[in-house]
């Protein structure tokens, strides 16, 4: 990602309503449905500036990954600590007890995302659980991608393709952020034709806080859906799996 991406989610992680709402619906998710226990651990892997991963240590003994130092000197300031800076495919596992790999909005950066899936089947032990989640539709495309340097936008076949053929069984896909999909289509639609920030460079566009309040609520009622009810379209997709 470019650098003014962590600068930009290291401000706006506890705060925004995307953050906030995608946060809490996986958080939600595995707490009912991880299996873990005291002794085991979560990866987060690409974890980016550690918002989620705060939110996940409040429950969970949690492992950042990534690649990007400035990154992982966020997630100290965030107080925590088990911190690796390496590839997935290098990373020490014996070193850690792993049950459950997270990887949140980070597939679509890696250029090779079937070897990248692949890597986390082999990080995970026999009934670990992947939670992961992309965007979804490429004709969504917009800036927003550019600037985070996405290769990509998924549909959902094609995501779970992906994981099914690096070993995993899932267990649980739908589309999300579904509550709010008409008005996120809406604004792309209006940034490609209107194109009012073409010159500029931005991670995230900021909302009133009125507005923001409202779009993190809307779309936090979706985890009273999930996973019982899986969702036919969305702005992103969710796949939980297992590795058997």
């Amino acid at each position: 990602m470019k650098e003014i991406v962590y600068h930009t989610n290291y401000k706006l992680e506890e705060t925004y309503w995307w953050f906030q709402a995608r946060n809490k619906i996986i958080v939600d998710l595995i707490r009912k449905y991880g299996k873990i226990n005291e002794q085991e651990q979560i990866l987060d892997v690409g974890c980016g500036t550690c918002g989620f991963a705060k939110a996940l240590s409040q429950y969970f003994s949690v492992v950042g990954l990534d690649t990007s130092p400035l990154a992982l000197e966020y997630c100290k300031k965030r107080g925590l600590n088990k911190l690796y800076l390496s590839l997935l495919k290098d990373l020490p596992k014996d070193e850690l007890n792993i049950r459950i790999v997270t990887v949140l909005d980070v597939i679509e950066h890696i250029e090779d995302d079937n070897d990248f899936v692949k890597d986390i089947f082999n990080v995970l032990p026999k009934d670990g659980t992947l939670f992961a989640t992309v965007p979804a539709y490429k004709f969504l495309w917009s800036i927003h991608d550019e600037v985070h340097k996405h290769f990509r936008r998924y549909k959902k076949k094609d995501i779970v393709k992906i994981i099914e053929n690096a070993g995993f069984e899932v267990q649980f896909s739908t589309y999300f952020n579904t509550f709010l999909f008409l008005p996120g289509l809406l604004k792309r639609l209006v940034d490609k034709y209107i194109k009012p920030f073409k010159n500029q460079e931005f991670a995230v566009e900021i909302l009133p806080k009125p507005i923001n309040y409202i779009f993190q609520k809307v779309f936090e009622l979706e985890k009273y859906f999930i996973p019982n009810i899986p969702f036919p379209f969305g702005l992103s997709i969710l796949v939980i799996a297992k590795k058997k």
